[in-house]
């Protein structure tokens, strides 16, 4: 259901009069009244295409977007305390480790289901986040500068330093490193790399909360700002051409940088090149892009473009052809089981990974030609190349 945001702070202070017997705010409170049934049935039924675009921008920012910020300050804030309540031992074990890398895996997952968006506050802060690919061995370089600080790492520190000792594949590098002489657990340097961690957790959850602050109606509300198109947008359809960018530009990259490249030209392919192989994690990921990739469509379950499509387009057969798609490519990916490297060595699951990517540039296909012919958006879809 749809959300309508009015003034907050003009009717409480009406209330608050109301409830003192003051009868012009009795009236006040009518109107704002009356203003939002009028605006709530405007968005819950609209007419026109600034209408409908209202109603997904509402829907997807109010099912998906600020959820997904939340979860991403939430599980970066555990991921922190883990960190450092694996540090503080004497003598962690395996299961002590095993309980932070759950941690990481459980904010990393978040972190892919948002990664996609490229408006707002993240701009400035998404490399900080994840500095991936890393093509020049940005993160290697820049851990082993840091073990060398002389000076207590701290979060305050490392945020100044280069993106590639930041953030999630920082803290991954050092969970999952390369070498076992590297552990955690057994490295000379073991105290060293703990602080590190320690610093890094915590340079992630600042920055994860202040995306979250920057976006939720209860701070800065940068909500408000792509739902109502204003801001660096030139109205709601502006704002909306803008996140089918970021939409199209990321099915791009899910289907080429995460998937075909690492899959090669024969078996075992590229593991190394995919997005999380120090972890394994890279299955995951996939399965949670494509997913995600739905609730864009569908605006978490709202009034998605398939509503816009059938409603004010009337063209249910781009509708039905983008949830074939989308389902099919799900389909695909669930399939597939185990650890990302051994896929990539075994023929049958390799050739259901290779679906999967060609089914994502059908997607890429259809949406750049039928879904925009359709619904007339400018989107100016931009390569990932050099990304």
């Amino acid at each position: 259901m749809t959300k309508i945001t009015l003034s907050v702070t003009t009717l409480l202070a009406a209330l608050s009069l109301t409830a003192c017997g003051n009868n012009e705010a009795k009236t006040t409170v009518k109107t704002i009244a009356a203003q939002a049934e009028v605006a709530a049935v405007a968005i819950a039924s609209p007419t026109t295409i600034e209408g409908h675009w209202a109603a997904y921008l509402t829907d997807l920012t109010n099912n998906h977007i600020l959820p997904s910020y939340q979860n991403f300050a939430t599980s970066s804030e555990q991921f922190n305390q883990s960190a450092r309540q694996f540090c503080a031992q004497s003598a962690p074990t395996a299961d002590d480790l095993s309980l932070v890398q759950q941690a990481w895996l459980q904010a990393s997952q978040s972190w892919q289901t948002i990664q996609w968006l490229k408006v707002g506050p993240v701009v400035d802060s998404a490399f900080r986040i994840q500095y991936w690919p890393d093509n020049n061995k940005a993160v290697k370089r820049a851990i082993a500068r840091h073990l060398q600080e002389p000076t207590t790492l701290t979060a305050s520190l490392i945020e100044k330093k280069n993106v590639g000792g930041q953030g999630l594949p920082a803290a991954e590098f050092l969970l999952y490193p390369p070498s076992n002489q590297d552990s955690l657990l057994t490295s000379e340097s073991k105290v060293k790399r703990c602080e590190l961690l320690t610093a890094v957790s915590q340079n992630l959850s600042n920055i994860s909360a202040d995306l979250n602050q920057q976006w939720q109606p209860s701070g800065a509300n940068y909500a408000n700002t792509l739902i109502s198109g204003t801001g660096e947008f030139n109205g709601v359809k502006d704002a909306v051409e803008e996140l089918m960018s970021n939409w199209y530009e990321h099915i791009e990259k899910v289907s080429n940088t995460k998937t075909l490249q690492s899959i090669g030209e024969a078996t075992p392919g590229l593991p190394k090149t995919a997005e999380n192989h120090l972890s394994d994690s890279s299955l995951a990921n996939l399965k949670t892009n494509i997913e995600t990739f739905s609730s864009i469509y569908n605006a978490g379950n709202g009034h998605g473009l398939g509503t816009v499509i059938n409603e004010f387009f009337n063209a249910p057969a781009v509708d039905q052809a983008m949830n074939k798609q989308l389902t099919t490519s799900l389909a695909t990916i669930n399939k597939l089981q185990g650890s990302y490297t051994k896929i990539l060595s075994d023929d049958q699951q390799r050739l259901g990974l290779i679906n999967v990517a060609y089914q994502l540039l059908d997607l890429q296909n259809l949406f750049s030609e039928d879904f925009v012919k359709t619904t007339k958006l400018n989107t100016g879809f931009n390569s990932n190349d050099g990304d």
